[in-house]
């Protein structure tokens, strides 16, 4: 199904077409310009700079390319290596590094709360003892009665 805008593309859950959908979305959304150039005196597609614009949306491919792309074939290689190929396997890596650093963050927090808890239970051990040894009053001598 095609996209209406770039921001409706971009918050698709289809993440198994993305790749085949942008170069049809492109094509519709320069189709759709060009109709609208046409309509407007004096209006053209390339200068079109609206956020959602396909001009601005090619121009910011391009740059983030550092080539010029013009065929659907060129932007769809760009986004497969911008996806690094297997875009799967990719949010396993990520998913288990999430997983691996919050172990690590929860075992660190475990490890301070550890040494802090034996560390007032030494400063505790460490602090000055005064005993005092009182005798019960049944283990006293009597004394005689003046």
């Amino acid at each position: 199904m095609p996209y209406g805008s770039i921001r409706e593309f971009a918050l698709s859950d289809n993440d198994a077409n993305d790749g085949d959908l942008l170069p049809q979305w492109l094509k519709e959304a320069g189709r759709r310009a060009q109709s609208k150039a046409k309509t407007q005196a004096g209006g053209a597609a390339d200068g079109d700079d609206t956020y959602n614009s396909p001009a601005s949306l090619h121009r910011y491919l391009e740059e983030l390319a550092g080539r010029k792309l013009q065929t659907h074939a060129q932007v769809l290689e760009f986004l497969k290596q911008a996806a690094g190929g297997q875009p799967q396997g990719y949010r396993e890596h990520e998913r288990r590094r999430m997983v691996r650093e919050v172990l690590l963050i929860v075992v660190l927090l475990l490890s301070y709360l550890h040494f802090y808890y034996w560390e007032v239970q030494l400063q505790i051990a460490a602090l000055n003892s005064v005993n005092v040894f009182i005798p019960a009053p049944e283990a006293r001598a009597p004394q005689p009665r003046s």
